[in-house]
C-alpha cells in the first residue's frame, strides 16, 4: 500500500510539474509556418524572411528618420514617446522569467523589457498621422544584447519580425531582419502575443516585482522601467496584442473571403466606413451586410478563416518554484546555469538544452485558432473599420462635409483597379477616399523606400578588417550609424568586405567636412561635425583624442582631398 502510494505522490507530481519534454524548436523552425500556402493571401504576402521589395517595417521607417539607433535602451523608448503627440511614454512592462528564445538570459535583476506603442497622431494638411497601435513591439534582453522587434509592414501587409544585435555600451549594434520560420514556432500565425490575465510573468504581478526588487536591491527603475507595474500596463499590453493580432485575420478577410471579386471588397468598405461613422447604429441586418455575405458565401475558403491565438496560457514562475512542487521540479530537472541558453534568436540548441516548460504552457505547443470565421461573419468589415484612425475618421467626415451618404457614394467613384486583390493598405485606403471627395492626397512617413538601404537578413557575416587597417577608427566610432543603417543616405560604410567599405568611405569627400573639429567647433556648422554631440562614439573619441591628438588627421586622411593627387 505505502509503494502505492509513493508512486501515486510521483506520478502526481510529474502531472504537476510537467514531465512533459514538448517540441523542440530546431525541428520546429524546419517546418512549413504558413497556412493555407495555396491560398491568394499567401501568394500574395509571402512568408520570405525579407520584406517583399518596395516595402518595410514601420520600425526601419522610424530608425531611418532618427538617423540612429539610439543607445541605450531608454533613448530607444523615448524615440516612439517624441513620436507620440501626446508625449505619452509607451507600455513597458518587466519579465523576469519569461519563454522567449532569450529566457535563459534574463532573471530577476535583468529581467526582459517589453516595450508597445500606444497612440494615433493626428493628420496635419500634408500628411497622415502615425498610427502604430498595435503595431510596434519590442523586447531587450540586455544581458543579450539583443531586441527583438516586432513591427507592422504597412505596404506588405505582415509583421517584420527584426533584430537588433551587439546593443551594448561601445558596440556596432546591427539590424537585421530575423529567420521567420524560428520567430512564428512561438509567434504562431505571425502575430504579437502576450500572456493571459493575471499576467504573473510580469512586474504587475506583486511577487514577481517582489522578487525583481530583491534582486536588484533596491527599488530604482531599471531601464527607467518601474520595478512595479499596476495591473493595467500588462492588461492594456495584452489588449494591444489582441488589437495587432486580428490584423493578419483582416488581410485574409480582405483577400481570401472575397476572392476575385471587387464587387465585395467595395461593399465591405463601405459597411466599414459605416461603422466607423456610428457604430452604436450599424445594421448588421442591412441590405448591405446581407450582399456581403452572399459574396463572401460564394469563395469562402474551405475551412473558414482562422485567427490566430495570440494569447498564451498564464503561467506563475515565482509560484512553480514554491512547496514540494518546486522542490520536486528542481530535483528531477537539470538546472540551468546562470546565462545558460540561447545568447541570441538563432542559438537555437542551447535554446532546446534548456528545461522544458509544460505543454500547456509552452508557446512552442501548437494553439488552436482564437476563432474560426465563417462566410457569415462580418469581422472583415470590423476589422477594416478598426485600421482607420480616429483622425482618420474626422478627416474624411469632413472632406465629405460631415455627410454619411456622401462619403459612402464616393467608394463607388474609386476606381476598380483598386478593389483588385491586393494587400490591404490603410494609407492607399484613405487616399483613395480622399481623392474620391475632391481632396488632395496626402503623404506618409512609412511607406516610401526610396531612400532606405537594403534590408540585411540575419546570419550575414561582418566585415572582418586587417590589424592595420585605416578603417579601425571608423569602425570604432562611426560604423555603429553608417553601417547597416536603414536610411540609404546615411549608409556610407556599408560593404561586403574591406576592400568594398573603403571604397565607400573614400567616395564620401564630406567625411573629412564632419571631421574638421578644429575648424567648425563653436562656430553655425558645429551641428554638422561627427560622430554627433550626444553619441556614445562622440564621448569615446573625445577620449581617445586625449591620448591621440593626432586621431582626427588620421581618419581623415583616409578620405581623398579635393586637391590630394
Amino acid at each position: 500500500m505505502r509503494a502505492l502510494v509513493a508512486a501515486a505522490l510521483v506520478a502526481g507530481l510529474l502531472a504537476a510539474c510537467g514531465g512533459d519534454n514538448g517540441a523542440a524548436i530546431t525541428q520546429l523552425a524546419k517546418q512549413p509556418g504558413t497556412p493555407a500556402a495555396d491560398s491568394l493571401s499567401a501568394k500574395l504576402i509571402p512568408s520570405d524572411d525579407l520584406p517583399p521589395a518596395g516595402t518595410r517595417s514601420l520600425f526601419d521607417h522610424l530608425i531611418a528618420a532618427n538617423g540612429q539607433i539610439p543607445y541605450p535602451f531608454p533613448k530607444l523608448v523615448e524615440l516612439i514617446r517624441n513620436n507620440d503627440p501626446a508625449a505619452a511614454a509607451p507600455l513597458t512592462v518587466l519579465v523576469p522569467h519569461g519563454r522567449s528564445l532569450l529566457k535563459g538570459l534574463a532573471d530577476d535583476q535583468h529581467p526582459r523589457v517589453l516595450a508597445a506603442a500606444d497612440f494615433e497622431a493626428p493628420a496635419t494638411s500634408a500628411s497622415l498621422g502615425l498610427a502604430p497601435r498595435g503595431q510596434l513591439f519590442l523586447g531587450f534582453v540586455e544581458n543579450a544584447a539583443e531586441i527583438e522587434v516586432l513591427s507592422y509592414n504597412e505596404a506588405a501587409g505582415r509583421y517584420e519580425f527584426q533584430l537588433v544585435q551587439n546593443y551594448c555600451a561601445g558596440c556596432i549594434p546591427k539590424l537585421v531582419y530575423a529567420k521567420r520560420a524560428i520567430c512564428t514556432t512561438c509567434h504562431q500565425g505571425a502575430v504579437p502575443i502576450f500572456p493571459q490575465r493575471p499576467w504573473n510573468e510580469t512586474n504587475g504581478a506583486p511577487a514577481t516585482a517582489a522578487a525583481i526588487r530583491t534582486a536588484r536591491g533596491n527599488d530604482q527603475p531599471y531601464l527607467d522601467v518601474p520595478l512595479a507595474n499596476p495591473l493595467g500596463v500588462p492588461e492594456r499590453f495584452d489588449q494591444l496584442t489582441d488589437v495587432g493580432g486580428f490584423i493578419p485575420a483582416t488581410q485574409r478577410l480582405w483577400i481570401d473571403a472575397c476572392g476575385p471579386s471587387a464587387d465585395c471588397r467595395r461593399t465591405m468598405l463601405k459597411l466599414a466606413l459605416s461603422w466607423l461613422q456610428n457604430p452604436a447604429g450599424f445594421d448588421a441586418q442591412s441590405t448591405a451586410a446581407q450582399h456581403l455575405r452572399e459574396l463572401q458565401q460564394a469563395r469562402w475558403p474551405e475551412g473558414g478563416i482562422p485567427v490566430a491565438e495570440s494569447d498564451l496560457a498564464n503561467r506563475d514562475p515565482v509560484e512553480e518554484g514554491r512547496g514540494i512542487r518546486g522542490w520536486w521540479h528542481r530535483l528531477t530537472t537539470k538546472q540551468p546555469k546562470p546565462g545558460d541558453g540561447a545568447k541570441t534568436n538563432e542559438d537555437l540548441e542551447a535554446f532546446d538544452r534548456l528545461p522544458k516548460l509544460k505543454a500547456a504552457f509552452d508557446p512552442l505547443s501548437s494553439r488552436p485558432p482564437k476563432r474560426l470565421l465563417a462566410a457569415a461573419d462580418l469581422d472583415g468589415v470590423y476589422g477594416l473599420a478598426a485600421l482607420f484612425s480616429d483622425a482618420d475618421r474626422q478627416l474624411l467626415e469632413t472632406a465629405a462635409g460631415f455627410d454619411a451618404t456622401k462619403l459612402l457614394a464616393a467608394v463607388d467613384r474609386i476606381d476598380g483597379g483598386f478593389f483588385e486583390p491586393a494587400v490591404y493598405s490603410r494609407v492607399k485606403t484613405m487616399n483613395a477616399l480622399l481623392a474620391a471627395l475632391g481632396s488632395a492626397p496626402l503623404n506618409y512617413c512609412c511607406l516610401d523606400t526610396a531612400e532606405l538601404s537594403p534590408p540585411v537578413p540575419s546570419g550575414e557575416p561582418p566585415v572582418v578588417l586587417a590589424a592595420n587597417s585605416p578603417l579601425k577608427h571608423y569602425e570604432t566610432y562611426c560604423f555603429a550609424c553608417h553601417r547597416g543603417n536603414p536610411s540609404k543616405k546615411l549608409n556610407f560604410m556599408s560593404g561586403v568586405d574591406e576592400a568594398a567599405v573603403l571604397a565607400n568611405v573614400k567616395a564620401k569627400d564630406t567625411i573629412r567636412e564632419a571631421l574638421d573639429w578644429p575648424r567648425y567647433r563653436g562656430t553655425d556648422r558645429a551641428n554638422k561635425l561627427m560622430p554627433p554631440a550626444d553619441s556614445v562614439q562622440h564621448a569615446r573619441l573625445q577620449a581617445a583624442l586625449a591620448q591621440n591628438p593626432e586621431l582626427l588627421d588620421q581618419m581623415r586622411a583616409v578620405v581623398p582631398g579635393l586637391f590630394d593627387f
